[in-house]
């Protein structure tokens, strides 16, 4: 009987680790194929306050293009010529992509892009369970974050 127990708990391990592997794969093909959408669960303000979101907002790269709507809620330097542009809401296909290896089987994506006057850059790290965490800089906003998942964008 006790060694029945340590075959399954042994077995149970490896299933454990391969599907862990399979996990990381899938998650490194995603971010190599650039066909993803991170929807965010919640915000966090440069002031520390924490903002539960509504289902809707996104950040998508498809390609060679770059596709965000995101709520913001901090400081702005420059106010917005129309109230809709307040947060992060524009498709762009001028952008730079580039990707590296973060601690605990994470991946670091960096994104930076130049419209207009503003300059902007997120980096995005995702985790091998699908769990995603973005920072977003813009040179008239205070950063602001954003905790969600990935998933593939069919």
């Amino acid at each position: 009987m006790k060694s029945l127990i340590m075959i399954v708990c042994f077995a149970s391990a490896i299933i454990q680790t391969n599907a862990q592997d399979t996990t990381k794969q899938t998650i490194k093909t995603i971010i190599d194929s650039k066909h993803f959408s991170f929807e965010p669960i919640n915000m966090t303000t440069g002031r520390g306050g924490i903002k539960q979101l509504t289902p809707g907002y996104f950040f998508e790269v498809n390609g060679d293009t770059l596709k965000t709507y995101l709520p913001y809620i901090g400081r702005a330097y420059t106010a917005p010529i129309k109230p809709s542009d307040a947060g992060f809401n524009f498709t762009t296909t001028d952008y730079t992509y580039s990707t590296t290896q973060g601690k605990k089987n994470s991946y670091i994506i960096n994104l930076k892009t130049k419209r207009n006057v503003n300059s902007m850059e997120f980096s995005l790290t995702v985790y091998g369970n699908g769990n995603a965490y973005l920072t977003a800089n813009s040179s008239d906003k205070d950063p602001a974050s954003y905790n969600g998942k990935i998933k593939v964008k069919k």
